[in-house]
């Protein structure tokens, strides 16, 4: 999926508007935002973690494309920039997961946005819960990848 401007050419970041990207922001929110809140437990801790490594290496390389566009020979992002977000999110993944370090820093970096959001909904878990099950989740590391193929290609 591409979009085009009013001059044919494509438009950074347009794979956001893919039914993939839309599907994973909408479940991570609907999740975190409803889903926990009214009915916490496995489904709900899982979906979380499922949709995020969907949805973050999808969007970490749209911003990766759009801060490109200031360099002077302009890259397109490659498959490989899908590649290698992916791998990212899922490494930060299991470190915030899984270690104290990692949680730390973790709720460090997400502090304004559960006091923006979290505690006016009722939303107040401070930091990561890790349960083993929650590796599932890193069975969708090719999504992403595949979807970088399809939508950039390397024929840029």
């Amino acid at each position: 999926m591409t979009l085009t401007g009013t001059t044919g050419s494509r438009v950074r970041g347009d794979f956001l508007l893919s039914p993939l990207f839309l599907l994973s922001l909408i479940l991570l929110l609907f999740n975190d935002l409803y889903l926990k809140l009214n009915y916490p437990g496995l489904v709900s801790g899982i979906l979380s973690d499922a949709a995020g490594i969907v949805f973050f290496p999808i969007f970490l390389v749209a911003v990766a494309e759009f801060f490109a566009s200031i360099i002077p020979r302009k890259p397109w992002a490659q498959p490989s920039w899908f590649i290698v977000a992916t791998i990212s999110i899922a490494f930060l993944f299991v470190i915030m997961k899984y270690t104290t370090w990692g949680e730390s820093v973790f709720v460090s970096l997400t502090e304004w946005v559960r006091d923006l959001i979290g505690k006016p909904l009722g939303f107040m878990q401070r930091g990561l819960v890790g349960d083993p099950l929650d590796l599932l989740a890193l069975l969708l590391i090719p999504v992403p990848i595949l979807f970088g193929f399809r939508v950039r290609r390397s024929s840029n």
